[in-house]
């Protein structure tokens, strides 16, 4: 798979771009702060459906446009190995603001030209972003490393996105309840429902990361030795709140049976204390965690390897190539690890790469093309 066309349109510094694209390796090029990053995360919005960095969907329109045209459009058009296009068109429009303060952004899908619910149009363009804020995998909470594998599991399978939203609102709903028989206006067996809930989309999350983190494990070892041969092996392991072997069916009885247990505490905190909203990916270098005891270059190395063991998931599960997007991530690399994850944007169908003005890492002459950014704006060059 990889991207023939990109537009935006009052896009954070973007107020009209488009882009032509093809296979290979493209180069963008330019000074901080003049619109590199908002390039790939346009591109990464386009799979997800939301951006990657905004906290709010209105962050994402351009300020100066916001006064008079308030709104911004992604569009992008992707052809897969059959020869096919896909096209997501991603609208946010001013809508009704729930007060007068603030102001609400409706997002309005399209994949072929028919209108999408998000949850339908999420992988139909498939990419994996490398980031800084990859860091924040390794070093963060536990929180961080769910929505690693959350991502990852959307884009490759929309039935496990239908499972994580409906046990979203689960949650939601049981903890509300959990406050009113806390405060006495519920009784405890109005749980039953949701207990049975919970569990039962529970255990499909959890099945479902279990595979995936069985997947990664290797594919990230293998990338991380690859990169760092001296430090010692690095393993992913999945630390699933509801922790038991079996079926769906086992695994949800199971989860029954701790719920019980933890009833009382859950009703005390207001707050569900089982479930994959509590899982954790542990991430170990040489037996150690590399995020509590890892040096930079370790954690560095670490979420290098996630990312690349991501790509190489997604192509097995969809059949297609994922676009691979790397955002500044190569001058703080080592000669090694910058060989490593340049030869692997160099086999992918498509990469996007930005780089700091000035700065030239070996490896980027084998580029299809390359722009100049400057303030919101394209310049080939060559």
């Amino acid at each position: 798979m990889h991207l023939t066309h990109l537009a935006l349109r009052n896009f954070r510094n973007y107020a009209d771009a488009e882009l032509t694209l093809g296979p290979g390796l493209t180069v963008f090029r330019g000074a901080n702060a003049q619109g590199k990053s908002n390039l790939l995360e346009a591109v990464a919005m386009l799979a997800l459906t939301k951006s990657t960095r905004a906290e709010q969907e209105r962050d994402v329109v351009r300020f100066a446009s916001l006064a008079d045209t308030p709104y911004t459009r992604v569009s992008g058009t992707a052809e897969r190995r059959d020869g096919g296009a896909v096209e997501v068109q991603i609208d946010m429009a001013l809508g009704p603001g729930d007060s007068r303060e603030k102001l609400v952004f409706q997002k309005r899908l399209r994949v072929d030209g028919v209108p999408r619910a998000a949850g339908q149009a999420v992988g139909a363009i498939a990419a994996v972003l490398f980031s800084a804020d990859d860091l924040d995998i390794i070093t963060g909470s536990p929180a961080n490393r769910r929505r690693y594998l959350d991502v990852l599991l959307s884009q490759a399978d929309r039935g496990y996105l239908r499972a994580l939203q409906g046990y979203q609102r689960v949650i939601t709903q049981r903890n509300q309840l959990l406050r009113r028989i806390r405060e006495g206006l519920a009784r405890t067996p109005e749980l039953d429902y949701w207990d049975g809930e919970l569990c039962r989309l529970g255990a499909q999350v959890t099945g479902w990361r279990r595979d995936a983190v069985a997947a990664l494990a290797p594919a990230s070892a293998g990338a991380y030795a690859a990169m760092a041969p001296d430090d010692g092996a690095f393993e992913a392991a999945y630390a699933p709140s509801i922790d038991h072997d079996g079926s769906a069916e086992e695994v949800s009885a199971h989860a029954i049976a701790l719920l019980a247990e933890r009833r009382e505490r859950e009703v005390q905190m207001a707050q569900s204390l089982v479930g994959p909203h509590r899982d954790d990916l542990l991430l170990s270098v040489g037996g150690l965690d590399v995020g509590q005891f890892g040096s930079r270059g370790q954690v560095r190395t670490a979420a290098l390897s996630l990312r690349l063991a991501e790509a190489a998931y997604l192509r097995t599960a969809l059949g297609e190539e994922p676009v691979l997007l790397l955002d500044d991530v190569l001058s703080e690399l080592d000669g090694q690890r910058r060989q490593h994850v340049l030869e692997a944007a160099c086999r992918a169908e498509q990469s996007l790469v930005t780089v700091v003005e000035g700065e030239d890492p070996p490896g980027l002459h084998e580029a299809v093309a390359t722009y100049t950014v400057e303030a919101g704006m394209l310049r080939r060059e060559g």
